[in-house]
């Protein structure tokens, strides 16, 4: 007797359990986050109306579209522009990894003894890697950088605009010397580092990369490489640098490249961190800073119309568009330089990493919903502005919605 009840009792439980895994289970799928079919359908079309040569998304480490467009193919390699600055940050990861360097504070002086002196001799890996160097910057790299045959060399004979560490400022020209850091770091030129110790782990092994007159590989852009393979280093990334099981990147180290900038939140190491949520302000305490700085008094008056609070990058932009005419990037960074903004940004929530080059040459990666989605396009293909697919990324963020 005393037997049968106990058996029925053990029998209860395991009902009981059973009932819970299944009720759990259920509840699992039924919350688990899947691609809308519409909203990746909108996506392609998107992607098409706006002259992309490829688009390709992965979703929990299953590829879920691979879309190639007009003059775009599997084979052909594109320019990634300004994203090969995202690759060269994996690079300097996986030097810690391999502990050729002990940390992002050595100082560069360290490499180049030119620097021993004066406030360049403050100025650390962590510094170029971040835009933090304080070194004299022009945002257009065609006016100082593309004329020069020496990248490197230019970065080394730059004055310095502000102390080291103090101001972030987006500097193609200071980012250039870490090809010749890593040279000497390594003993290898850059772009073959990458190919052996990066690349090479990832299956990538066609790709080419512009070089300077002298031989010096470019930094700031210049990574040729297929669509497929400019997808696996969001798939990298988004598994916290390791690829197929296999380490490339330390998790210590990895933490590194998407750590916030203590002097810009939105910007870790050669990654764009993007949050969930971005307060754009523009008000009298931003005019004041420009007033004394002795900005022109006829733009002023133009941000003076800006004065307000946004809550998204759509609607300051869409202002921004009102006030300054279509396209106002390049004429308000030549009237402000690189030191001035012209509105204050606060940002909370979830946040995602994007690569983000010239043209609209995108990796999006998004550890809250497992996506990594890459778009590509070539000057070819580039006709008109809305090339650029500026909604790429609020696109692919909203799949899952």
């Amino acid at each position: 007797m005393k037997y049968s009840f106990h058996l029925e009792l053990k029998n209860i439980m395991k009902k009981c359990l059973n009932l819970f895994w299944l009720c759990f289970i259920t509840f699992s799928i039924s919350n688990a986050q899947e691609i809308s079919p519409i909203k990746l359908n909108e996506l392609l079309k998107k992607a098409q109306e706006t002259n992309s040569e490829a688009v390709i998304v992965y979703h929990n480490g299953h590829l879920i579209a691979e879309n190639y467009f007009g003059l775009g193919n599997p084979d052909k390699r594109i320019e990634s522009m300004s994203s090969t600055k995202s690759i060269v940050a994996l690079a300097v990861a996986c030097m810690l990894t391999d502990h050729l360097i002990d940390s992002l504070d050595i100082p560069v002086a360290n490499y180049f003894p030119e620097w021993r002196q004066g406030q360049k001799e403050l100025i650390t890996i962590r510094h170029l890697m971040t835009m933090t160097s304080g070194l004299q910057n022009n945002p257009n790299a065609g006016v100082e950088i593309y004329p020069s045959p020496d990248f490197v060399q230019l970065a080394l004979a730059a004055e310095l605009s502000n102390k080291p560490g103090e101001v972030w400022s987006y500097n193609n020209k200071a980012l250039n010397l870490m090809a010749g850091v890593i040279e000497k770091v390594t003993g290898k030129r850059m772009d073959i580092y990458i190919g052996e110790r990066l690349f090479k782990p990832l299956g990538i092994n066609d790709f080419t990369w512009s070089l300077d007159e002298v031989g010096n590989p470019h930094v700031m852009a210049g990574c040729q490489i297929k669509p497929g393979d400019f997808a696996k280093i969001g798939v990298l990334l988004l598994n916290e640098g390791k690829f197929d099981n296999e380490i490339i990147i330390s998790e210590k180290y990895f933490s590194e490249i998407i750590t916030p900038t203590v002097q810009y939140e939105g910007y870790g190491m050669l990654w764009w961190l993007d949050y969930e949520k971005t307060i754009y302000t523009v008000d009298d305490e931003i005019i004041l800073k420009l007033q004394l700085a002795g900005i022109d008094e006829e733009f002023i008056k133009e941000v003076k119309k800006m004065k307000g609070i946004y809550y998204s990058v759509e609607d300051y932009s869409e202002k921004l568009n009102e006030v300054f005419g279509p396209n106002p990037g390049k004429y308000i960074s030549e009237k402000l330089g690189p030191n001035l903004s012209l509105r204050r940004r606060e940002f909370s929530g979830k946040v995602s990493y994007r690569a983000d080059g010239y043209l609209g040459n995108y990796i999006i990666v998004d550890p809250n919903t497992k996506i990594v989605a890459v778009r590509m396009i070539t000057h070819q293909s580039f006709k008109e502005e809305k090339d650029n697919f500026a909604e790429f990324r609020k696109m692919v963020l909203s799949l899952t919605d």
